[in-house]
């Protein structure tokens, strides 16, 4: 950044300063602003924190289906190992009467 921007970008910062300064400190307009601020805070502040326990469910649900499709794959890859398992042992019961046949 240069400086030209940097000075740029301090002056509007200590003016947008100034100004929240002067609406907080005058007599009766202050007052009504930060009661506004005040307010508009505390809404932001209920929104976040419904925000967050919407996230908090959002993450359970997630969570939940997840860990329900890696049980179902879990189950699917072990049914199909114990098939390839058994096939295999089939083929190997059948060579080995095959071979058993031929040696007699």
């Amino acid at each position: 950044m240069k400086n030209r921007d940097k000075y740029i970008l301090g002056i509007a910062g200590a003016a947008l300063a100034g100004i929240a300064i002067g609406l907080l400190f005058y007599t009766d307009e202050g007052k009504k602003t930060r009661k506004k601020m005040k307010n508009t805070a505390n809404d932001w502040a209920d929104s976040l924190g419904s925000l967050i326990a919407s996230g908090k469910e959002s993450l359970s649900d997630l969570s939940h289906q997840a860990m329900k499709k890696a049980k179902k794959g879990y189950q699917k890859l072990k049914g199909k190992t114990e098939d390839g398992y058994e096939n295999l042992k089939d083929e190997y019961n059948d060579l080995a009467d095959e071979y058993a046949n031929k040696v007699r």
